[in-house]
């Protein structure tokens, strides 16, 4: 919020607004923008699951019915018995977790608006009580970071456009709003795009569309080797170290 943030707050300064009304405008702005992106993002997927359904309804049932006369499993009482547990979980789960998050969100906004209006403060503050040594250091550090995160940005926009382009070749329902959510999963750590390839992947073996299954994993196993040499080119060239020392670093970290 704070790097966003700010990008919006010197764009108001420039038009002479006081520096405490382009805080709260800035805030503002990022927490409309953060809503419509989730009200969009809310709103797609449950028509994609609204598409999959309706189109595919019969194959379902059928495919429930050949389960239960294979192997003599109800999916119907599973899927009901498994429903009713995660219900009591979240509704007992949900109010500490609301209550949490909420009150985290406040608080983040409230930090970011002093941090963003009382910026040069909160600096002298840390002159202050920071060694000068300590200081030259992280600044040297925050500028190899940067660098590392414009990188990561270049590379999540080229394994979001391969993965774009993979789903309209292979014709896959709302190829576009599904690249941009596998790009937003390749930024989130520990996630990847991995979460919206399997589901896609089941669904078409389900279907009988080997033919799609095939190109998924073949797009997958691409996208990830694409990313995977194009990171260490760009890490070892711009912070100047070893594609190996990279290499390993990357994959003992995680």
């Amino acid at each position: 919020m704070l790097i966003i943030g700010r990008s919006f707050y010197d764009f108001f300064l420039k038009f002479n607004i006081s520096y405490r009304v382009s805080g709260a405008l800035s805030i503002l702005l990022i927490n409309v923008m953060l809503f419509c992106f989730v009200f969009y993002f809310g709103n797609e997927f449950i028509e994609i699951l609204k598409k999959i359904y309706n189109n595919h309804a019969e194959s379902f049932i059928i495919l429930e019915k050949n389960i239960k006369l294979l192997f003599g499993i109800d999916l119907e009482k599973i899927l009901q018995r498994t429903l009713k547990n995660i219900t009591s979980n979240i509704l007992t789960a949900g109010a500490s977790i609301t209550g949490e998050g909420l009150l985290a969100y406040i608080i983040g906004n409230v930090t970011v608006y002093f941090l963003l209006v009382d910026r040069e403060k909160v600096r002298e503050l840390l002159l202050k009580i920071i060694p000068s040594h300590i200081l030259s250091d992280i600044t040297e550090r925050k500028n190899n970071l940067s660098q590392v995160i414009k990188i990561e940005l270049m590379l999540v926009c080229i394994t979001t456009t391969i993965i774009i382009t993979g789903f309209i070749i292979l014709h896959i329902p709302s190829g576009f709003f599904l690249g941009i959510l596998c790009g937003i999963l390749d930024i989130l750590p520990y996630v990847g795009t991995i979460i919206v390839f399997i589901p896609i992947i089941i669904y078409n073996i389900v279907v009988k569309k080997y033919l799609i299954v095939i190109g998924m994993i073949s797009l997958y196993i691409l996208s990830q080797l694409i990313r995977e040499i194009l990171e260490l080119k760009f890490l070892s060239s711009k912070l100047e170290i070893h594609p190996l020392a990279i290499m390993l670093s990357i994959y003992i970290g995680a």
